[in-house]
């Protein structure tokens, strides 16, 4: 009786330091955490090719990201992903210039555009798992015609 008694004590004990730490784990707010920062670069050259430097991403949810998004090419670019914004929470587009911050842009983002030799950032928690193909620009190059997706601007984006 006495060791049951004890390991009853042993168990409610466990359950309670559980519940307060989940309680805890569940309030925290998580568009406030210490963001982890990504960088992609859009690369390329009219008329020759365009593609993002790296082409795979990828996140864990649960987390805050500060996704910098540099656009070093001589043309504007579309960072476009259906299945990726559906699958984050949004905290805030933040556009800087010259190191100061000019505007934050809030609500829900399905796509961004990034013109030469300016960058933004992208403040999300990505809060759905999965592999996302569809990352691409729809661009049309000035001296082919042709998408710059088709030109190798694609991506795929990991949430595990």
């Amino acid at each position: 009786m006495f060791v049951l008694v004890n390991i009853l004590k042993i168990i409610s004990t466990y359950f309670f330091i559980s519940f307060i730490l989940c309680g805890n784990l569940i309030s925290q707010d998580l568009t406030r955490q210490e963001p982890i920062e990504k960088v992609l670069i859009f690369k390329g050259a009219s008329g020759h090719s365009h593609y993002y430097e790296p082409n795979e991403l990828i996140f864990e949810t649960g987390k805050l990201y500060r996704l910098i998004l540099n656009n070093e090419s001589d043309s504007k670019h579309y960072f476009s992903s259906n299945s990726f914004s559906k699958s984050v929470f949004t905290r805030k587009i933040q556009i800087n210039y010259n190191g100061k911050k000019l505007a934050e842009v809030k609500g829900i983002i399905n796509e961004v555009e990034v013109w030469p030799n300016h960058q933004i950032e992208w403040w999300f928690v990505p809060i759905k798992t999965g592999v996302f193909e569809d990352l691409f620009c729809k661009v049309e190059d000035e001296k082919t015609g042709l998408k710059h997706s088709e030109m190798g601007m694609q991506g795929v984006i990991i949430i595990n």
